[in-house]
């Protein structure tokens, strides 16, 4: 049986992508040192084990305690663009990766990829018009999201902390808090939510742990899945 155009396309710039990167390993290079994350060594593990669920979920989690981990943005693209085709999101890691890592050897594999997702999502919107150019709408909002997730992130690990005033009087006990429930509508994702309901898109995970059993995936919110929203 032969494979699918697309599937051919995309094994060949896989193997050129890994050709590029066995040129420019070295022992104490930076790919290396980044593949000792915790969360992304176990994503990679996930990945070769064929759970992609899960290594995309361990990438994600990796970039929220360090944004910038390059290696992580890429392994998420290429999932991304192998696995889901959801070639926006792809786009926006494999850009992420070569910002990061201007001077990488496999910079022109990567190129190859972008103007892969570009071709493919440039053919869905072909396909159908109306309902694609919803689509293109939402996942622009996703990227601007992500956008500001990680500025919110980067100025939080580069915030120091500050000094806790004392207290001028006891405090009072805190007033019953009632819990606030979120209707998911089309085009939302986590980080539009969080900045609805906290003014910045950066505790969209808060949300995401408060309902990890009717999210199984945070890039993947359902029309009409109801959202318990944490109080602040």
């Amino acid at each position: 049986m032969e494979r699918p155009a697309h599937l051919v396309w995309i094994s060949a710039a896989l193997a050129a992508l890994c050709l590029a990167l066995a040129a420019g390993c070295g022992p104490a290079s930076a790919e290396r040192r980044e593949a000792r994350d915790r969360h992304l060594r176990r994503a990679l593990e996930a990945k070769a084990s064929e759970d992609i669920d899960r290594a995309i979920e361990l990438c994600h989690k990796a970039l929220e305690r360090k944004p910038d981990l390059a290696l992580a943005h890429r392994e998420l693209g290429l999932m991304l663009d192998n696995y889901r085709q959801d070639y926006a999101a792809a786009l926006y890691h494999y850009r992420r990766y070569l910002e990061l890592r201007p001077d990488a050897k496999n910079r022109a594999a990567v190129e190859d990829l972008i103007r892969h997702c570009r071709i493919s999502f440039a053919a869905e919107i072909e396909e159908s018009p109306d309902e694609l150019k919803r689509d293109l709408q939402s996942r622009n909002e996703r990227i601007a999201a992500l956008e500001l997730e990680v500025a919110a992130l980067r100025e939080q690990l580069g915030a120091a902390p500050r000094p806790v005033a004392a207290p001028s009087e006891a405090p009072r006990p805190p007033a019953a808090a009632t819990a606030q429930v979120h209707v998911v509508q089309a085009g939302e994702n986590l980080g539009a939510i969080s900045t609805r309901y906290y003014g910045t898109p950066a505790k969209w995970q808060a949300i995401f742990n408060a309902n990890r059993d009717r999210v199984p995936d945070a890039n993947n919110l359902r029309v009409g899945t109801r959202l318990d929203i944490p109080q602040q």
